[in-house]
């Protein structure tokens, strides 16, 4: 069982005959402190919170061994799906899963078939993901609280929002430039309001 997940899953099976996302709103004090700076400020925060909590939930009622073998970059309702499956069949009945919950019809398939990581991988994608996240935090040019960032086997999944061109490059540069980082997957979508008249990308996630 992937312990670092029932966080997130266990107060909406707890709370089955109310609302699953009471303890969540409820939780607000808790998250608000590393949320105004959210590009979509702390109700954006929420709502993926309840976006992971729906994802979690349906995988663990669906199908244990994926709910074990799946993890989950979100941001601004970005849905990356990172995973090591048995075979071709589980990989597809995992996006199916998560594809079928509200919200997530555009999740991005980043799973493959293998082996799952074992500890020790853990333990250094752990320190990757730290370092990366450190420096965000210590870069005034990129504003922290709008990426997730998770690692897996020395690949680094970012996804979130830049509010520049010149703001998402230099996020990916310090992904990419961080010891132990063997390849970075970008799902960074470039904030269109700031940018509407600057750029001339098309909306949505920038690859």
């Amino acid at each position: 069982m992937n312990l670092a997940k029932l966080w997130i899953l266990f107060p909406a099976l707890l709370c089955a005959s109310c609302d699953p996302f009471t303890w969540i709103l409820g939780g607000t004090a808790v998250v608000g402190s590393t949320a105004v700076r959210n590009q979509e400020g702390v109700s954006g925060s929420i709502s993926d919170t309840e976006l992971q909590a729906k994802i979690n939930n349906a995988l663990f009622v669906s199908d244990k061994d994926i709910f074990d073998r799946v993890e989950l970059a979100i941001k601004h309702g970005i849905v990356v799906v990172i995973g090591y499956m048995k075979d071709d069949a589980q990989r597809e009945k995992a996006m199916q899963i998560i594809r079928n919950i509200e919200g997530c019809g555009n999740a991005y398939d980043e799973t493959r078939v293998q082996d799952m990581p074992n500890v020790s991988d853990f333990a250094i994608d752990t320190g990757i993901t730290s370092r990366i996240k450190s420096a965000f935090s210590f870069d005034g040019n990129v504003h922290s609280m709008n990426y997730d960032i998770t690692t897996v086997r020395g690949v680094v999944y970012v996804c979130g929002t830049a509010q520049t061109l010149f703001e998402r490059d230099v996020a990916l540069n310090h992904a990419r430039t961080t010891s132990g980082v063997e390849k970075v997957v970008s799902y960074i979508k470039i904030n269109r309001k700031e940018n509407a008249e600057t750029d001339g990308e098309k909306d949505g996630v920038q690859r």
